[in-house]
């Protein structure tokens, strides 16, 4: 398969990318690189969504995004207002009470892919800096959505429903106790174990793990990949050691490939999102090492939570399966 197939850039996509990260670029330049980056990625929640069909769907898709940055900060007050065993039995409840209902609407799992793993983002920081992401995920929603409204209305996809049903967990309570152990699993790794970057797990393992277990298997492989390239061609920039104007033409660039190409059969955001979060740690560092082993952590950390989420998304399930199939089987006989 050739790369032109793997990464596919819409022309309505790559519009909206590029009106969006205007503020973004803006701040950047003129020497806010944490703020315009933290702007930059708080476009995506609500941008990854794509362009809706009418404005009001629009509004909700701004909406959305202002909720994962709530969750962010929620994730952050479980993790930090508790004992780790205590946070990750939080998790395993709100996951498993999450997809019960989210199977009451089309776009729950949807919703459910977006809002649980805002919680998992939010167990890698301390209270102040997850509020500081909050307000930038919100900021970055609602300028998203501003940017989307002029955009005439169109006829929605008619295969948007089948498609939002086909992300709903066939089997909602054991789904959801797989996700929630998945997340519970990560957050006692990380933090009980005193991983540097703890967070990096929990919300690598709660954006990978999925109902359909064909789904987990390749997001496993496919962000791990990219997350990695993600992290090197970031490393190799912040070497460079560019000032503010040209760290601004980086960070919009990949924005607007992270946006146009979000419906490409490569995973390009884990790409764009690890270059996106490591400009905000490492800008200014000059100490090369350190540079190097926080992206090490990074690609380790999206390891582990690739290996979680495999787990459970793929031999515990498998294993329930079999072992709900050998059960109907000797009720049959």
């Amino acid at each position: 398969m050739t790369m032109t197939k793997l990464v596919r850039f819409t022309r309505e996509d790559s519009i909206h990318a590029a009106l969006g990260v205007i503020p973004a670029f803006c701040l950047i330049a003129f020497g806010k690189i944490a703020v315009g980056s933290a702007f930059a990625i708080g476009l995506l929640p609500t941008s990854l969504m794509g362009i809706a069909a009418s404005r009001r769907l629009r509004l909700i898709y701004g909406l959305v995004g202002c909720l994962f940055g709530i969750g962010v900060f929620l994730g952050s007050l479980i993790i930090n207002r508790n004992d780790t065993l205590v946070a990750a039995a939080l998790f395993i409840v709100i996951a498993f009470v999450a997809t019960i209902l989210a199977v009451k609407r089309p776009a729950g799992g949807l919703l459910l892919s977006l809002l649980v793993p805002a919680l998992g983002v939010g167990t890698g920081y301390a209270v102040a800096k997850a509020a500081g992401l909050m307000l930038a995920f919100v900021a970055g929603s609602i300028w998203s959505c501003l940017v989307m409204l002029p955009w005439p209305e169109f006829a929605p996809d008619p295969n948007l429903n089948a498609r939002l049903m086909g992300l709903q967990p066939r089997h909602a309570k054991k789904y959801g106790l797989l996700l929630g152990l998945t997340a519970a699993t990560a957050i006692i790794v990380g933090h009980q174990f005193h991983v540097p970057y703890p967070g990096w797990i929990a919300t690598a393992a709660l954006l990978i793990i999925r109902p359909l277990q064909g789904m987990t298997g390749w997001r496993g492989v496919g962000r791990a990949a990219t997350t990695i390239a993600g992290t090197a061609l970031v490393i190799v920039v912040i070497g460079l050691e560019l000032g503010s104007w040209a760290t601004a033409v980086c960070v919009s660039l990949i924005t607007i490939m992270t946006i146009g190409a979000r419906s490409s059969r490569l995973y390009v955001t884990p790409f764009g999102t690890a270059f996106l979060i490591l400009t905000i740690e490492l800008y200014g560092s000059t100490d090369a090492a350190g540079i190097r082993q926080v992206g090490m952590y990074r690609i380790v950390n999206n390891v582990y939570g690739a290996l979680i989420a495999l787990f459970y998304g793929l031999l515990v399930s498998w294993l329930l399966e079999r072992l709900s199939a050998s059960r109907s089987g000797n009720a049959a006989t």
